[in-house]
């Protein structure tokens, strides 16, 4: 049995209550998957009311931190999309942890370029052909083809049919979202050649041809040119 705490003396009681029982399933004290202790435990431990406890359980099963199970609580089980969603907020984006994430990111286009090129379809190739088809567009009307690089990069991770690989290359992706849209606007800003169009055709064209060497070879090109353009944006910043 767990140890007694001290009493809740104010505040709102169940917010509270669900303050101390979210901390206990952080610390892993309480773990994904466990039965909750009985209401008369857990009021027993906080002193407080069972009323107050199953307020409490009420806001974090809306919250989806717990769930009802034959009349008792549990911890939910996180999925691999949560999980890596929960680890996104504990990244601090700064310089070094951007561009360290953007060297895995890296690895991670070479496998998937790959896979990509053994399990892609029509369907997908053509939808990529059409985002490429988008990018030139929005960049000879003067705009940023960031959105249709990400969509592109979003849709080989698809293609590889392998979900976990999906779920984190899109954490990669989502952290380095941001930065990757000023680094475009730097490149342009100072007047650098933008070859995001060329190098992305390039690439599907490989993935067409169902040549896997050329593809990983040209989007690791591609990623080091990333790489080259996120490392000049951070220079830019210094110098203002």
């Amino acid at each position: 049995m767990a140890a007694k705490e001290k009493p809740i003396k104010k505040g709102k009681l169940s917010e509270i209550v669900v303050e101390r029982l979210n901390a206990r399933i952080s610390s892993g004290e309480l773990k994904s998957g466990e039965r909750l202790p009985t209401e008369r435990t857990l009021a027993e431990n906080m002193g407080v009311s069972r009323t107050v406890i199953r307020e409490a359980i009420r806001i974090m099963v809306d919250n989806n931190v717990l769930e009802l199970r034959d009349g008792c609580s549990y911890v939910r089980q996180l999925s691999f999309d949560e999980i890596m969603s929960n680890i996104s907020k504990t990244i601090i984006p700064d310089e070094v942890s951007m561009m360290e994430i953007q060297e895995v990111r890296a690895v991670l286009e070479g496998y998937i370029v790959k896979k990509a090129v053994e399990n892609i379809t029509e369907e997908q190739i053509a939808r990529l052909q059409e985002g490429i088809d988008r990018m030139a567009q929005v960049m000879a009307e003067g705009g940023n083809g960031s959105i249709q690089e990400s969509d592109f990069h979003k849709g080989l991770a698809e293609a590889t049919g392998n979900s976990a690989l999906k779920s984190i290359y899109m954490l990669c992706e989502e952290l380095l979202s941001s930065a990757q849209h000023n680094a475009w606007r730097v490149a342009r800003a100072i007047g650098a050649r933008i070859t995001a169009v060329e190098e992305h055709q390039a690439i599907l064209d490989a993935i067409r041809s169902r040549d896997k060497n050329r593809a990983e070879m040209l989007i690791q090109a591609h990623m080091d040119y990333a790489c080259e353009n996120l490392r000049r944006m951070y220079e830019q910043e210094k110098t203002e």
